[in-house]
């Protein structure tokens, strides 16, 4: 009997998670992480660490940039851009040696 409740809690519990994956994105930003809201329903771009991200990045995760646009999250959109320009800016600009 207890295999079988430990079965089903196993069972209830990955359901749960699984609901959460379809239902939201998991955001790394460089203030931490955000849960937002999904467009759609699908298990692609679940999890996304976009410290890094540039321009091209957000084109290529398109379903990202639109639950950000909907959530009125586009903050995490602009800082990662922000940060990829000023790297890119610093590593031109910068003294060669």
């Amino acid at each position: 009997m207890r295999r079988i409740l430990t079965f089903l809690m196993g069972m209830a519990v990955g359901a749960l998670l699984l609901m959460g994956v379809l239902k939201f994105h998991l955001i790394r930003a460089a203030d931490g992480l955000h849960l937002i809201p999904k467009v759609e329903s699908t298990l692609a771009d679940s999890y996304a660490d976009v410290r890094d991200f540039g321009p091209a990045d957000w084109v290529q995760h398109d379903r990202i940039a639109a639950a950000l646009i909907a959530a009125k999250r586009t903050d995490l959109m602009e800082s990662s851009v922000r940060d990829s320009l000023r790297d890119a800016l610093d590593g031109v600009l910068s003294p060669s040696n």
